[in-house]
């Protein structure tokens, strides 16, 4: 085999290596949706959450958006606002807050939990 040959297929090895290991066939990753246009194209027969573009019956069934770590504090005005968990050492507390049921209507002195909302809400605080 002369060289002029083996460059050729030196060459021809180096592309198919190259489009093997960076696929230069695949298709452009699609652009994300902008939100105006999910929010408008929901289909959302009942109440769209505007943080979580989640579809409800009312707005306050709305989740917060990070749930593990935000406690959905309901005002008054049947709207709700999501907050950060207190951040405490107490067990006990920690258990309350993570409950669904029970973390919402916390209300502890000191702690910037849903009560401290309430309070700032009516300004109390």
């Amino acid at each position: 085999m002369n060289c002029a040959c083996r460059v050729i297929a030196v060459c021809l090895l180096l592309v198919q290596v190259s489009g093997f290991l960076f696929n230069f066939n695949q298709d452009p990753p699609t652009p994300p949706q902008p939100y105006e246009d999910k929010f408008l194209n929901s289909g959302c027969e009942g109440y769209l959450c505007p943080d979580t573009l989640e579809c409800v019956s009312h707005v306050k069934e709305c989740p917060c958006p990070f749930p593990k770590s935000q406690l959905k504090c309901t005002l008054p005005n049947n709207q709700y606002i999501c907050i950060s968990k207190p951040a405490t050492h107490d067990e006990k507390l920690n258990a309350i807050y993570d409950d669904p049921a029970k973390g919402p209507k916390a209300k502890n002195k000191g702690i910037r939990d849903c009560g401290w909302v309430l309070e700032a809400y009516k300004d109390q605080v």
